[in-house]
């Protein structure tokens, strides 16, 4: 079974490594070494540039970018601006979404109930990029009425800045983590010994702060987990709407820019970033998975 595992996540690993740069260098085919359009496509070129691109990320050099610069040293800062906002927007959206799990399977109330459940519906089916733009028309024009500038709406830095993309990113998060959580609870709750604990006047806060909490351990692990590959997701869109200078904002920009070998092998290896963390946190879930099914056995 492990054998067979290992054996599921090197093949996939190969597959990411292959795929990504064959996607990526295919406006390659339509465009000569120095970027100009071709009469016929050219595959011979495409070939040569996807080959070239492997065998420099197995010897680690990928060559320069047009401004001279190597391009493993390019990914260094856009990776750390991708790190330090989604650092952020998971220490937000941990404590948030784990809170609003708990009001989620606590409520009774009809309204309340429908209210809060009808939230998390839509924090759950907005696209992070309807988020973004709808947060900053209502910030640019609140800023153009009262002259009143709350935050930016725009740019890099570890100010005001971070407010809008973190806000989005937490709030999808936070929306995934709440209704995973949620399940999680509501099925906790019908165990014998929750319902032993009741019939002995434990309720409210201290049957969930005592009995509830830790037994939703595995599941905070995993909704964790999956609650990183929501924002990783929407990460990409949102430091390129927002112009936040990382990965996701690197990718597109020379994605679109990528007739130009060096700047598709940036392009590529930012690529090879974002979906290698998605294999990763993949394996992670399914690990964890298969060890709770496991001690439950």
């Amino acid at each position: 079974m492990i054998v067979d595992e290992t054996l599921v996540v090197v093949v996939t690993l190969l597959l990411c490594l292959l795929l990504v740069p064959l996607v990526v260098f295919v406006p390659r085919i339509f465009f000569d070494t120095r970027g100009e359009p071709l009469v016929a496509p050219n595959f011979r070129i495409y070939a040569v540039l996807v080959r070239g691109y492997l065998w420099g990320l197995l010897h680690g050099d990928l060559g320069t970018t047009r401004r001279g610069m190597v391009v493993t040293r390019a990914l260094v800062l856009p990776a750390r601006h991708s790190l330090q906002l989604l650092g952020v927007s998971f220490a937000v959206a941990l404590p948030l979404g784990v809170g609003w799990g708990a009001v989620l399977a606590q409520v009774r109330r009809r309204f309340p109930a429908l209210l809060l459940f009808g939230l998390n519906t839509l924090a759950n089916s907005l696209p992070s990029f309807v988020v973004l733009l709808l947060t900053i028309e209502a910030l640019a024009t609140l800023t153009l009425r009262t002259h009143i500038r709350l935050t930016y709406v725009q740019g890099y830095g570890l100010d005001r800045h971070l407010l809008v993309p973190t806000a989005v990113l937490a709030l999808q998060g936070a929306g995934y983590m709440a209704r995973a959580l949620q399940v999680a609870q509501e099925e906790i709750s019908r165990q014998d010994w929750i319902t032993v604990a009741r019939a002995k006047g434990l309720g409210g806060l201290t049957l969930w702060w005592h009995h509830i909490l830790p037994a939703l351990r595995w599941p905070l692990i995993a909704s964790s987990l999956g609650m990183l590959r929501i924002m990783v997701s929407g990460l990409v869109i949102v430091d390129y709407m927002y112009n936040w200078g990382g990965l996701g904002q690197l990718m597109l920009e020379t994605g679109n820019n990528g007739i130009r070998p060096t700047e598709s092998n940036v392009s590529a290896s930012a690529a090879l970033i974002i979906v290698l963390f998605f294999i990763i946190t993949d394996v992670l879930g399914r690990l964890l998975t298969e060890h709770r099914t496991a001690r439950i056995q």
